[in-house]
């Protein structure tokens, strides 16, 4: 468990400080995870807790190396950009032979070598290669932020998958109980049609209760299998992996969220890497627009150079030459080139602001929802505790009755229809109210998803 929560740390302090880290020496910063000792974990051994099934799944799922490369794919392209700062220097040498045959004339030949060394070095733009720098800095800033966002829906998915998995089991358990509750009133019906005290009505009616029961029990088991396989695929198992899971018990006090909505659309618009995304590419855009507007503005440029050539046949003359220069570039008429680029970075940029908007809209609209059903889950859960109870006494003084030759089979089936109900009511419920904490926990921007901690 340490070793669960150690890489699930590290994760964690990743996907936070990712969408504000800067971009300057990035692969010590995005290191892939250590799958060598945290990442292993013996499940044919080892019951796996949550924070096991996530750390699992953040070491083994395709998902994480594709995220990893592609930050790395855009820190590489930031990294080029630094270069705009640095002078370009060549070298160039060469050998030429030639020989010229002149008719009725002196024939010559000569081997000519020569080398030489240039400098171009861009001193001064007024800004442009400033605002190109900060346009691929924020492309990176929101390939960091979208990796953390895809991250924590890996993680949330394999939350809910794993709850799943339990709950699947738990309905399979109700539909086993379910089963025998008919069984019983099979049982009891058939005993009384032996002895005359029942018509062959209540005997089919118990029969064909007994067969619907059977077939709940089957679909039960199907749901079970694919709950476990979709967790297995989730962790790059073969659907099939045998999984041993620890089910992790959560006290009532633990489904309470903070009821200040106003404080959970902040943090969800402060810690969303979704929007630390699309800020980011607020902000490149901002960029863009300043390197357009850079266009129109000279530039200085530093050329320097030294070139010799030597003549090699017949010590021939030997000559070396030097020369160093300041250009200035003034862009005078484009051909309205630059305008127009100008007013297509200003359109996009407000693109991106009102992108930027309508995803705030539905953030917030995304928490009311979840936080709606948050409350609706609990108080469905509260209300299938007190059901229960009555369900299944009901179900049992129904069975006893009819077996003491009072009341009918079809109140008796009636009992246990209910109490069936009532139990898959009841495991449905629980579930969901955890999925529903999972839920917002995750449209607030949070990564802590099997803390079974009082709130957040």
């Amino acid at each position: 468990m340490k070793r669960s929560l150690l890489i699930y740390s590290l994760l964690s302090g990743l996907l936070i400080s990712s969408a504000h880290a800067d971009p300057f020496d990035i692969e010590n910063k995005v290191k892939p995870l250590p799958k060598d000792s945290i990442c292993s974990t013996d499940i044919q051994k080892e019951k796996l807790r949550l924070a096991d099934v996530i750390n699992l799944a953040l070491c083994q799922n395709p998902q994480t190396q594709k995220l990893y490369m592609g930050a790395l794919a855009t820190a590489s392209e930031y990294g080029q950009t630094k270069s705009d700062y640095l002078p370009e220097v060549n070298f160039s040498a060469g050998i030429n032979q030639s020989d010229t045959r002149v008719h009725h004339g002196r024939d010559s030949n000569s081997t000519l070598a020569s080398a030489g060394v240039n400098l171009n070095w861009l001193l001064f733009d007024f800004g442009g290669r400033e605002a190109s720098n900060e346009s691929i800095r924020q492309s990176l800033n929101a390939a960091l932020a979208t990796r953390s966002d895809a991250l924590q829906s890996l993680i949330f998915d394999v939350t809910e998958a794993y709850f799943q998995v339990f709950a699947a089991q738990e309905e399979y358990k109700n539909s086993e109980a379910t089963l025998s509750s008919a069984l019983a009133a099979l049982e009891a019906a058939d005993q009384r049609y032996e002895l005359g005290l029942a018509a062959l009505s209540d005997k089919l009616q118990a029969a064909t209760s007994y067969s619907e029961a059977e077939l709940t029990i089957t679909k039960a088991k199907e749901n079970l299998a694919l709950a476990k396989g979709r967790l297995a695929v989730l962790l790059n198992y073969p659907p099939d992996q045998s999984l041993e899971l620890f089910e992790e018990q959560y006290p009532m006090d633990y489904f309470t969220i903070p009821e200040d909505i106003e404080s959970l659309f902040k943090t969800a618009l402060n810690n969303r890497a979704d929007i630390a995304a699309k800020k980011a590419l607020v902000k490149q855009a901002e960029s863009k627009l300043d390197l357009q507007n850079a266009q129109n503005a000279p530039s200085l440029n530093l050329a320097a150079g030294l070139n010799g050539q030597d003549e090699l046949t017949k010590g021939g003359p030997r000559s070396y030459t030097s020369s160093i220069g300041l250009t200035m570039t003034v862009p005078l008429f484009t051909g309205f080139k630059n305008t127009y680029r100008i007013s297509q970075a200003r359109y996009q940029l407000e693109q991106s602001k009102a992108e930027l908007k309508q995803l705030e809209n539905d953030i917030q609209h995304e928490v009311w929802t979840t936080y709606q059903n948050f409350f609706t889950a609990r108080k469905s859960y509260e209300i299938s505790l007190t059901t229960f109870a009555s369900a299944e006494q009901n179900a049992d003084v129904a069975l006893g009755a009819y077996k003491a030759g009072k009341g009918s089979i079809l109140t008796v089936l009636d009992a246990q229809a209910k109490l069936a109900n009532v139990r898959s009511t009841q495991t449905r419920s629980f579930y969901e109210l955890l999925i529903a904490k999972v839920n917002i926990i995750r449209k607030i921007g949070l990564i802590a998803p099997f803390k079974t901690n009082k709130g957040f």
